[in-house]
């Protein structure tokens, strides 16, 4: 009997080992909340588990929000993977699926301090809410298959010259006036790869942005609106083209 119990106490404890818990991002899964104005935020929340995604996320809200908090939208993201195992001989591919529950927030009172804030420099135009909010860096890494953090860090003078040293020369770089635009491929997957594109004006950075997904018949359609890369900025600004950007602070000295 008491080698029973002992069993069950060991099993008991593994099963609530492999439990994930309600936690900021560690290890691939968690919250990501990231402050959009006083009593705005976004909660992204990444599990393997849909249901607890969703329940995790609500927690985290009411955490952030002790005074209660209205949800302006939420929404679940799938995230498919690959995973080829050797069964019979045959290469077999159990492909697995992990979660992204995401959403924004108001909070009815003042946000707790309890809950871990994430700053980022990246942007997009949601189209929910009609209006310019942050995404962390890593939906952008999960979403578009591609690790972004060395681009917020890019130099503000020559930018190109030092993202080459990582990428390689762009696809394509256009000189327009004082701006140039330097485009390159990376992420995504065959068919619908991501374009990363800085624009320098004067030789300093202005704007780094990713357009997801685009294919390459919707790519002759951008390389027309880059003929002009002011209007390219206020239509994704605008939301025209699906994209994340950022802008860089004006203001450098070229050696």
């Amino acid at each position: 009997m008491n080698n029973f119990k002992v069993f069950i106490f060991i099993f008991a404890t593994l099963i609530a080992a492999c439990t994930p818990t309600q936690r900021p991002l560690q290890n691939g899964q968690g919250y990501v909340v990231l402050p959009i104005s006083k009593s705005q935020y976004r909660i992204e929340y990444y599990l393997k588990n849909a249901k607890l995604a969703e329940t995790y996320w609500n927690t985290t809200a009411g955490q952030l929000c002790p005074d209660g908090f209205q949800v302006l939208y939420d929404k679940k993201f799938t995230l498919n993977f690959d995973m080829y195992v050797p069964i019979a001989g045959n290469n077999v591919n159990l492909g697995r699926q992990e979660f992204i529950q995401y959403g924004q927030v108001v909070c009815n009172g003042s946000a707790s301090n309890t809950v871990m804030l994430t700053e980022s420099k990246w942007k997009e135009f949601n189209q929910e809410t009609r209006s310019v909010t942050p995404v962390s860096e890593r939906w952008l890494t999960e979403t578009l298959k591609v690790h972004v953090s060395h681009l917020p860090v890019l130099p503000v003078a020559n930018p190109t010259f030092a993202l080459e040293k990582d990428w390689g020369k762009p696809m394509k770089r256009d000189h327009r006036g004082a701006d140039t635009l330097s485009i390159w491929v990376k992420g995504g997957d065959s068919w619908y790869p991501n374009y990363i594109g800085l624009i320098e004006r004067n030789g300093c950075l202005h704007l780094v942005m990713i357009l997801p997904g685009i294919s390459a018949v919707m790519m002759e359609g951008f390389e027309k609106l880059a003929e002009q890369n002011k209007g390219l900025e206020n239509l994704i600004a605008g939301g025209a083209i699906p994209a994340y950007f950022y802008p860089s602070p004006a203001g450098c000295t070229v050696q």
